[in-house]
Order: C-alpha cells, then structure tokens, then sequence
C-alpha cells in the first residue's frame, strides 16, 4: 500500500510540473519557522502553517513532513490529511522509525481565513535530531491542477552544562602559605559551549570570590552536543585560605536563570594550609595596673598557626613557653604553666617583672617562634580590713552566728562597696546621737517649766488641819529586839499632820507645808482632793 502510495505521489509530482509548466498560475503557500531549538530531554513542536488560494483544496495524504538525509534528499517522516480526512500516520523510513517512539503527530487544525496547522510534536528531544526539516503541502487548483509547496526548517539542539567529571584536588597536597597551587577541572560545557569558571570559598565569608573564566570555545558540529573543556589556574596562597573551598563551576546560556551557587559543579574538600605562629597576645585576669602582695594573677597567651602551638600533635614543638626576668640583665627563668595559661599565687614585690611568652609550631622540617612580653608591679598595701555591710560568708563562729569578712578589691584593699558601707553606718550612728541628744534636752526643759511655774492656790488655802497623837508604828513593835532600848531613848508617841483639799478641780500643783509649831512629825498624811 505504501509503495502504491509512493508511485502516486510521484505521479502527481510530474504532473504538477507539467502543469506548471504549461500554464503557470497562484496557488496556496506553506510556512514554517526557518530555525527552530530545542533542549535535550525536553520538547519541540514542528509546526507548518498553510494556507488555501481561491477555490482551492488539498489532497488528503499529500502533507508531509520530511528529513534530510546524509544524502541530501528529503525522506518522509509522516502524512497528514485536511480535517475531517484520514488521520496521521507514520511512514516506515529510517527518518520516521528514528523520531516514531518519541513523538505525537497532531491533527490539522483550522486556524481561521483558510489557514491550518499542521503539526508533529517530538516529547523528548535528542542530539541526534539535529537536522534540516521540510513541510510540502499538494494543493489542488482548479485552474492549474495539483501544486506542490514546500518551507524548510533547521532544527539545532541545545545541552545545558554538567557537573564535572571529578572532584578537584589541588597539587601539592603538603600546602604552606605563599606556595603557588593547582587547581584543574574538566567538565563538559554543553551546546552552545559554555564556560568553567574556579570560585574560592573562605571560611567565615559567605560570598565567594570568582578566580578565574575559561576562554576556550570549541567548535560546534552538527549532532554533536558534548563539549569536553578543561580549565587549569595557579593561585599563591596565604594563610588566610587555610580550610578554604576551591569550587569548579559550568556555565552556559541555558543556565543563565540559575545561580552561580547552584549551576553544576564539583568542590574539593577543605585545604590546609601551614603557616607558621603569629605574635601571641596576652591577657591578665584580673586587668589591674598593680597587683597587692599575696593577691593572683592569671596571665594567657594565644597565637595563630597551623599547626597552632595548642594541638596536641608533636608537643616537642607545637607549644608555648614561660619566661620571668626580675631586671632586663638578668638569666630568664622557665615557669610552669598549662598550655598558655599562667597561674601566679600568693604574689610577692621580688615577682615583680617582666613575663614572657613564647610560641613555637612547625612543619615541613621547620620550626617557627614569636613573643611578647607583659609587665607586672606587685606593691605592699596599708589598707586595714574593716567590717562593713557589704561581706562575704564565711564559717561559723563562737557563737554559732555566721562570721563574716569584709569585702575586698583584687589587690587586697577594701572594695568600693566596704567604704561606702562604712560611711553609711556611721552617718546613721551620729544621726541617732544627735536625735537621743535633743529629746534629753527637752525632757530636761519641760521638767524644769514645771517647777518654776507660781502656785494657783492661796498659801494654807485649808485652816482645818486636824493633829492627831499616835504611836510610833516602828517603835512600838515588841517584836523588835531593839524595843526596850528603842522606848527608854525615844519618845514613841508621834504626831501626824493630816491635811485635806477641798474638792474643787483646781491644780494639782504641791502647796507649801508650814511649821504646825508641834513637835517635828516625820510623818504627813496628804489628802489630795478628788477629780
């Protein structure tokens, strides 16, 4: 059937030309896209758009797409008809067979003002597909008869970069800073060839640094969408790039939507670079400009290298060292010390110096030290210790009370908040003085207004005074082994003054007793009046 279907299209060729020929006229006309690209892996649509003169039609069967063959002639790939005709159909050519598990091939589609689509949709584009395509179309004129017309389209395929085949690894392995390194990566660049580019990744900065772009462009073959580049550079590093991250990226024009960051690449792992110690520094803890005797002090020292003098690996050289000088000509003398760190208790004036610290690291057979120094002034002080509100715990003591401690500063005298507690207790002490003081000399005040003021009442405002002769109580007391001796001496019998007020509320003010012209009576009866 299809080599019927051959022999007739061949016909309707010749006739076609014979009719030309003869009579020559307009006729309907084919388009499609003269370049055409698509992505490997993705898809592309072949479209030819054609178009009908008047009162014309077109053979069912007779629109063809057609490949280009290494012999340059087109072989068919497939046929459609007009809508409504036969469907689409593949053709049994090594063209066809190529392109059939991989594409669709659509109806015609009318698109309005005698114009229809005709398409043949490949899901899955490969290098391979590169080629040169044609769409003919056999229209029948009914004034001419059949006409054939073709439009031609190139098809070029296009790769995006890979990842790089290896992981970087630079060269030598053994790195000390200013050394000159090499870095190479090989990737393939895709189609159209792309570039490599080095990026070098420090550690604790974000933003990596571009070191170097490949130049080089290879040459573009037909069916050919892998493009091998090798890229080489040779940076001098420093001791900055030390655990540093050298990255090989691919780049090219269908990556130019995606991030650096994020385009195909390879990393080495982290490089160590060895460089050797820097000057250390030290610090003191507590940070005084004097220490007081039998105070302490921590001296620490740190520098940076690689190998850094605080590993563990090979102590004999990897390590710092403590030195004390009393005077600048005398011999220094090696303290023990923990790593960097220096201890000093119990200070004394004669460890007043200079402290030295030394650090030592090496590599490659090489051995490397720096120093430097810290001065120390340890001084006697007078400061006497005082108890004052702001102490510490301590023991119990005697008593069974808490014993505390007066709070000191660094160098052994009384802190800030020791004096101020002091002065706070004995500004309260002479407020409280000062406060017992006035009310002493008002208390004395008042009692004195009391006596100096004149008497309300006449003098003897009350003449009935009664006298009365009673015994001695004391003196009459039998039982008294003084008693016979007591009442030959003594007179017993004495007289009491009794004396009443009226009981006017008036003053009770004391009133002036007078001489009653009796015998002297030790005794007095006093009536106060009622209230």
């Amino acid at each position: 059937m299809e080599k019927k279907m051959d022999i007739f299209q061949k016909i309707i060729y010749i006739l076609f030309l014979w009719s030309i020929h003869l009579q020559g006229g307009d006729c309907g006309t084919v388009q499609t896209t003269a370049s055409l690209t698509g992505t490997i892996g993705g898809p592309v649509d072949f479209t030819c758009t054609y178009t009908l003169g008047a009162n014309e039609s077109v053979i069912s069967s007779l629109i063809i797409w057609k490949a280009e063959t290494q012999s340059a002639v087109f072989e068919n790939i497939a046929t459609f008809s007009p809508p409504g005709g036969d469907p689409p159909k593949f053709l049994t050519t090594e063209s066809a067979l190529k392109l059939r598990d991989r594409t669709d091939l659509l109806n015609v589609t009318d698109m309005g003002s005698n114009s229809y689509s005709v398409v043949m949709r490949v899901r899955e584009v490969e290098c391979s597909d590169e080629n040169k395509y044609q769409c003919s179309v056999t229209f029948m004129n009914p004034s001419v008869g059949p006409v054939l017309e073709t439009s031609e389209t190139v098809f070029t395929a296009q790769a995006p970069g890979e990842n790089p085949y290896n992981v970087p690894v630079p060269n030598p392995s053994n790195i000390e800073e200013n050394m000159k390194i090499d870095l190479s990566c090989t990737a393939n660049v895709g189609k159209p060839p792309g570039q490599i580019k080095w990026w070098r990744f420090r550690e604790g900065i974000t933003a990596p640094v571009l070191m170097g772009t490949s130049s080089e462009t290879p040459q573009v073959q037909a069916g050919v969408c892998d493009y091998n580049v090798t890229f080489s550079i040779q940076p001098v590093v420093t001791k900055d790039d030390d655990q540093s991250v050298w990255r090989c990226s691919v780049d090219n024009v269908l990556l130019s939507s995606v991030s650096d960051l994020n385009k195909p690449n390879q990393e080495t792992e982290r490089i160590n670079v060895y460089y050797k110690v820097g000057v250390p520094s030290i610090t003191n803890s507590p940070n005084n400009l004097e220490y007081s005797v039998g105070s302490s002090v921590t001296l620490t020292c740190t520098a940076k290298g690689n190998p850094s003098p605080d590993t563990n690996i090979d102590k004999n050289i990897n390590k710092y060292e403590w030195t004390f000088k009393a005077n600048s000509e005398d011999n220094a003398t090696v303290l023990t010390a923990v790593g960097g760190q220096l201890t000093l208790n119990n200070l004394q004036e004669s460890q007043t110096g200079t402290y030295t610290c030394t650090a030592f690291n090496g590599f490659n057979g090489k051995v490397f030290n720096s120093s430097a120094s810290q001065m120390l002034q340890i001084v006697k002080t007078t400061t006497t210790s005082t108890t004052t509100p702001s102490t510490i715990p301590s023991t119990a003591g005697p008593t069974g009370n808490p014993v505390t401690e007066p709070r000191l500063d660094s160098d052994g005298g009384l802190s800030g908040g020791a004096i101020a507690g002091i002065v706070i207790g004995v500004i309260v002490i002479l407020v409280l003085i000062a406060v017992a003081v006035v009310c002493f000399c008002k208390s004395r005040q008042s009692k004195a207004d009391s006596f100096e003021e004149p008497p309300e009442k006449p003098i003897r405002n009350n003449q009935n005074l009664a006298y009365v002769t009673t015994p001695d109580i004391v003196n009459n007391d039998k039982s008294s082994p003084f008693y016979q001796q007591e009442k030959k001496q003594y007179n017993t019998d004495m007289q009491y003054a009794d004396l009443t007020f009226d009981d006017k509320p008036r003053s009770r003010k004391p009133i002036q007793l007078y001489d009653t012209g009796l015998n002297n009576s030790p005794y007095t009866d006093v009536m106060m009046p009622s209230v």
